[in-house]
């Protein structure tokens, strides 16, 4: 990891203790995959130069103005609740919004790289679905103010899709923010994180991973 990277993982953790918060997520108790990242499952892949895993998470840094992934490939969305903690940057521009900073959240329903929803949050309180669909956008939840998203820098949101069949249920922070009904691969696809950059570059921290 470089220097800044690792600068703005130590930014990121110094501010964990104030704003960590109860579990917010629909189900509790035994989940399937619950990582942390200190010591990540096999299925996250290797790290490289957009996804590193540190101590306090998976710090995830897209492309300036482009977005990345990971997925698990060790576990699938079928019937199942993805639920994800994501801090975000110790220091923010003003305006802190989808165009200067970017946007996080999860990545579910996916067949490949070029078809998979994301369910995701901009630090300008809004929260939107979006599907790429043979490397075309589409807007399935155009972005609209959501109460419940904490815009604070260092603040940690906690993101969530519960899927049954085609349907999908979008969270944040314990708050429903819509309801969609889509087309699931058939085993569900994997479970993913998802982040997207601003023009100076935008690093994510995704603290906590769980799958029910």
């Amino acid at each position: 990891m470089d220097s800044s990277l690792k600068l703005a993982v130590i930014l990121m953790a110094s501010l964990c203790g104030a704003t960590a918060s109860a579990s917010a997520c629909q189900h509790n108790g035994n989940a399937s995959l619950d990582d942390n990242f200190r010591n990540p499952d096999a299925g996250w892949g290797q790290p490289d130069n957009i996804a590193a895993f540190t101590q306090n998470g998976l710090a995830l840094t897209p492309p300036v103005n482009g977005s990345a992934w990971r997925t698990d490939a060790n576990f699938t969305l079928a019937s199942a609740d993805l639920c994800i903690e994501v801090m975000s940057p110790s220091a923010l521009p003003d305006p802190a919004d989808e165009d200067t900073v970017g946007a996080a959240g999860v990545w579910f329903w996916g067949k490949d790289t070029q078809n998979f929803y994301t369910a995701a949050i901009s630090l300008d309180g809004k929260a939107s679905v979006m599907r790429l669909v043979d490397g075309k956008w589409l807007t399935i939840v155009a972005p609209a103010p959501a109460s419940s998203v904490k815009t604070a820098p260092g603040a940690v949101n906690e993101i969530e899709i519960v899927t049954a069949g085609n349907t999908a249920q979008f969270f944040v922070n314990g708050t429903q923010i819509t309801e969609i009904h889509g087309q699931a691969p058939a085993d569900g696809g994997a479970p993913g994180i998802y982040a997207e950059s601003g023009p100076k570059g935008t690093t994510w921290l995704f603290q906590r991973v769980r799958l029910f």
